[in-house]
C-alpha cells in the first residue's frame, strides 16, 4: 500500500492546541483510498472536539434518479424546510431553480463489526452505475448528516459522518453533547 500524504494540520485557535495527523493511503490500480486521522490535544486545557467529514458528490454521481443507499434507521429533518421533502431524503432530482438546502440527521445501524457503510449512486448511466461509498466505525463517528442541495448552479449532496451534528459548538455546549479532548488525549 502506498502512502499518498502524511501531514500534520494544527488548529490555530486561541487557547487551543489541537493537531490533526492524517495519513492517506491507496493501492496502485485500485479506485479507492483510505484516510486515517488522529486528533491530539497538545495543549494543557481540555478542548472542544468536533469532527465532521464533509464529503461532497456532484454530477454525474448526483443526477435525476440517484440515491443514497444507507442503513438508515431514521432520518430526522433539521428544520421545517427539510420536513417538506422528508419522504424523499434518499432520492435526488435534476437541478431545481430556487431550491433551499435540506439537512437530515441519520440514525445509522452498524454491521456486526461496528462499521457503517453507505453509498451515493447514480444507477441510470449508460453502461452501468457510478458512485462512491464510505465506510467508517460508528463508535468513532456516531453522527451522520446528509446535506441535500438540488439548486441550479449549486447541485451537490454531502454525506457527513462525524462525532457531532452541524448545529455548531455553542448549541452543542448548551445541549451538553459537545465532546472534549483532555490534555494529551488522542482520538
Amino acid at each position: 500500500m502506498q502512502d499518498l500524504q502524511q501531514r500534520d494540520f494544527p488548529q490555530y485557535e486561541a487557547w487551543e492546541n489541537i493537531v490533526l495527523r492524517r495519513k492517506i493511503r491507496t493501492r496502485l490500480g485500485e479506485s479507492r483510498l483510505w484516510i486515517y486521522d488522529l486528533v491530539e490535544n497538545e495543549g494543557f486545557e481540555r478542548a472542544p472536539f468536533m469532527l465532521l467529514y464533509h464529503i461532497n458528490g456532484g454530477f454525474p454521481v448526483v443526477a435525476e434518479g440517484s440515491r443514497l443507499i444507507s442503513p438508515t434507521l431514521e432520518a430526522v429533518p433539521r428544520d421545517e424546510e427539510a420536513k417538506k421533502g422528508k419522504e424523499d431524503y434518499d432520492r435526488f432530482t435534476s437541478p431545481i431553480p430556487g431550491f433551499k438546502e435540506k439537512c437530515y440527521y441519520h440514525k445509522m445501524k452498524e454491521d456486526s463489526s461496528g462499521l457503517v457503510q453507505c453509498a451515493l449512486v447514480n444507477e441510470n448511466l449508460q453502461g452501468g452505475s457510478f458512485g462512491f461509498y464510505i465506510k467508517y466505525k460508528k463508535e468513532q463517528l456516531p453522527e451522520f448528516v446528509e446535506w441535500k442541495m438540488m439548486g441550479e448552479g449549486t447541485y451537490v449532496v454531502g454525506v457527513e459522518p462525524g462525532n457531532c451534528t452541524a448545529e455548531g459548538r455553542e448549541k452543542l455546549r448548551k445541549e451538553g453533547t459537545l465532546e472534549f479532548l483532555k490534555p494529551g488525549e488522542k482520538k
